[in-house]
């Protein structure tokens, strides 16, 4: 279950329902259902443009009595998410665009320039993989169990 657009904007949250899929003494693993924008569209048939994918998602474990199954919901604040694109979407193309920019400047190949913008991207990546822990204080899930099952 996805919150509608007005509805994230005026709460400031976005939320999934998920079950939990395994316990730890610090964490809970809750695996949702993630959907494409395009999930919801009368025509998604008939583009393939629809896709759905299951994702595991690592939050703290709150107080509570929580078991493996229970059918949950999980939280996270829209300034989060927003992080989460800045780091995953705008500064990679950023890396991209400005790598060929600079490289074809200075009088080498479009090859040359693609291939250094690769390479960049991929140490980008790299570096994104070494600062996880980091990255992962700033971008929390808080949840909740749900009343229904």
């Amino acid at each position: 279950m996805c919150l509608s657009k007005n509805e994230m904007t005026k709460n400031k949250k976005i939320e999934h329902e998920g079950i939990i899929q395994s316990l730890s003494a610090q964490s809970l693993d809750v695996l949702i259902d993630s959907y494409s924008a395009c999930s919801g569209c009368h025509a998604k048939g008939a583009c393939g443009m629809s896709d759905m994918k299951q994702k595991t998602i690592t939050v703290r474990r709150p107080a509570g009595d929580f078991h493996v199954g229970d059918r949950v919901m999980v939280y996270a604040n829209m300034s989060h998410a927003f992080y989460s694109v800045l780091l995953a979407y705008v500064l990679p193309s950023f890396v991209i665009i400005g790598t060929i920019f600079f490289i074809e400047k200075f009088g080498s190949s479009e090859l040359t320039a693609a291939l250094s913008s690769l390479g960049l991207l991929a140490l980008y990546f790299v570096i994104l993989y070494l600062c996880r822990n980091r990255i992962s204080k700033k971008i929390t899930f808080a949840i909740a169990k749900t009343s229904n099952y």
